[in-house]
């Protein structure tokens, strides 16, 4: 077998393992309900098994128990079931260690492709008890160890793979402990919900043309890019917002220039996807991902104009997320567009 085939053939047996591995585990939590944005974890919920170190140790006193009988030695049998004892109390730990944690999924940042979502989830104790070690993991990364003090909470966060642009449901959770003495290990899988927004990559593309709509509905053409008109720019006074400085125009002049936003003569710009000089429908967005996040800085008026959707001139951070999002659900299922 040539080397690329048996590296197809071993990539094809990892991801048959992992079809078998998901398989297995909607099986076993098939009467499980839905958890939503929170979850309590109950006693049908905690799995347990002991870890390698766990299965060396019971080798050792079955070992220790056939030699005791072998010699009829009674120090040895008190000795192993001395041991017993102390793996029976740590399994009681760490089963009561996730027993009853109030897990909530907290709303995930969007981010840009290429850029890893942060799964963060809020731990709670409401009974008297610490929680020691408690690990978060997700699409194959772990967090670092919680800890918890009686009736308080705590986050947990786990950085996700990177995604494209889109929208998608959180993966599958998984919480387990070792404590505390790391023979054994008890998890549970958790489906909690939440939306993970994805942008498109902003990336500049020449030759992209930009708009100003007059009071009356014309559009001209605006020659200046995301720049304001000359009549839409003031001097510098004190209290203006910094956002709305015409940086542009400082570097020509060397003396602060503000846009007057409120000034009737300045046009707002629109970004209009057939004012993209691109075929590909990615570039296509990337482009206008660049010019919203561009004119939002500057702190001009910006509509967004896509194919079946048009989002009116506007400014601020509301403004802001809606045109993003109109960018990332372009084509997909949740695209009111579509």
């Amino acid at each position: 077998m040539r080397p690329g085939e048996l590296k197809r053939h071993g990539s094809a047996r990892a991801s048959g393992r992992g079809r078998l591995r998901e398989d297995f585990i909607r099986w076993v939590t098939r009467r499980h309900r839905a958890d939503g944005r929170r979850a309590v974890i109950g006693r049908d919920r905690v799995y347990i098994l002991p870890t390698r170190q766990g299965y060396m140790l019971l080798a050792i006193l079955l070992v220790m128990l056939l030699g005791a009988i072998n010699y009829s030695n009674n120090m040895a049998f008190l000795l192993t079931f001395l041991v017993v004892g102390i793996g029976h109390n740590a399994m009681w730990y760490t089963h009561r260690n996730l027993l009853g944690l109030e897990v909530t999924a907290l709303p995930v940042a969007p981010v840009f492709a290429g850029t890893a979502p942060l799964l963060r989830l809020r731990l709670e104790e409401r009974s008297a008890r610490p929680r020691e070690a408690v690990l978060l993991s997700a699409d194959g990364a772990a967090s670092r160890p919680a800890f918890l003090e009686p009736r308080a909470a705590t986050e947990v966060a786990v950085a996700l793979d990177p995604r494209p642009r889109g929208v998608y449901r959180l993966p599958r959770q998984r919480l387990s402990t070792r404590y505390p003495l790391g023979l054994l290990e008890a998890w549970t899988w958790l489906t909690l919900e939440h939306e993970i927004l994805v942008y498109p990559v902003p990336a500049p593309l020449d030759g992209l043309a930009l708009t100003g709509e007059e009071c009356d509905g014309e559009q001209t053409e605006n020659t200046g890019g995301s720049d304001a008109t000359p009549d839409g720019i003031r001097e510098y006074r004190p209290g203006d917002p910094p956002n709305r400085i015409a940086w542009k125009a400082v570097a020509r002049s060397g003396q602060l220039f503000v846009r007057d936003t409120g000034s009737g003569n300045a046009a707002p710009l629109w970004l209009d996807w057939e004012g993209v000089p691109a075929a590909d429908p990615e570039t296509r967005l990337s482009a206008l991902c660049h010019g919203v996040l561009e004119a939002n800085a500057e702190g001009q008026p910006y509509g967004l104009r896509l194919p079946g959707s048009r989002i009116g001139p506007d400014t601020g951070p509301d403004h802001l997320a809606r045109c993003l999002r109109a960018l990332a659900l372009f084509g997909q299922p949740g695209d009111p567009a579509g």
